[in-house]
């Protein structure tokens, strides 16, 4: 009996620490990926401070950064050039945007952007920025207007056609259907990817303004490549 006591204490024993190993590796399995394309990019400008690229970089999640270059014709983002610079010595691609203002020509806002955003320093398409309260002293006509002659300046200049953001309940109210064959980026913080009026599709989606990245000391707006886009078709 007292064998038989210990052989039966041994198993007990034995399935004890495997069940305990079991737990063990359950756990690990269920521990959570960390993300790797729930977003592929960010935009940023002076409101973000001062960005510790290397530390955004050592993150790898940042594959692509588009930065306010210029907003009318008159300001020019004072983070810009050190943005621009740093970012694209840590490896991550690097576009810039320009924040269309009604209250300067077209011609006049796309010449400072040309001198501020040099094409031998961008790796993606340009962005024209147009948001609504920035258009309150054009028709919803000359917007369109406006915007059409700002892609046929930028697209001469760069060699590819803009890509045009917008928070897309504007886009859709003023721009579409006239600019859905163009590549679109989209504002949209709520469940579900931005639809747009009429034929057409967007690219890249701006799914929250309230991201953290380390090296990054505010918010920062978070972005994905949607609807079959990828980050190779926005190099320029």
């Amino acid at each position: 009996m007292r064998r038989l006591s210990l052989i039966l204490m041994a198993c007990c024993l034995a399935v004890t620490l495997l069940g305990a190993a079991g737990v063990g590796m359950g756990k690990r399995q269920q521990k959570p990926k960390k993300p790797t394309s729930w977003f592929q990019g960010i935009d940023v400008s002076h409101y973000q401070g001062r960005i510790d690229w290397k530390r955004v970089a050592r993150s790898g999640d940042v594959r692509f950064v588009y930065i306010k270059a210029t907003q009318g014709a008159t300001i020019v983002d004072d983070r810009y050039s050190y943005n621009n610079r740093n970012a694209r010595r840590q490896g991550i691609l690097c576009g810039a945007y320009l924040y269309l203002s009604s209250s300067s020509t077209v011609r006049e806002q796309f010449d400072a952007f040309k001198r501020t955003a040099k094409k031998s320093d961008q790796d993606l398409r340009p962005v024209i920025d147009v948001e609504r309260e920035a258009m309150r002293h054009w028709s919803d006509k000359e917007v369109r207007r406006n915007v059409r002659q700002m892609v046929r300046l930028m697209t001469n200049h760069y060699g590819k056609s803009p890509i045009i953001y917008s928070q897309y309940q504007y886009y859709n109210e003023c721009l579409a259907p006239t600019f859905n064959g163009y590549h679109l980026f989209l504002a949209k913080y709520s469940k579900g990817c931005p639809q747009i009026r009429g034929k057409g599709k967007v690219d890249v989606w701006q799914f929250t303004e309230r991201g953290r990245i380390n090296g990054i000391p505010t918010r920062v707006d978070l972005n994905r490549c949607v609807n079959g886009m990828t980050v190779e078709k926005l190099k320029l």
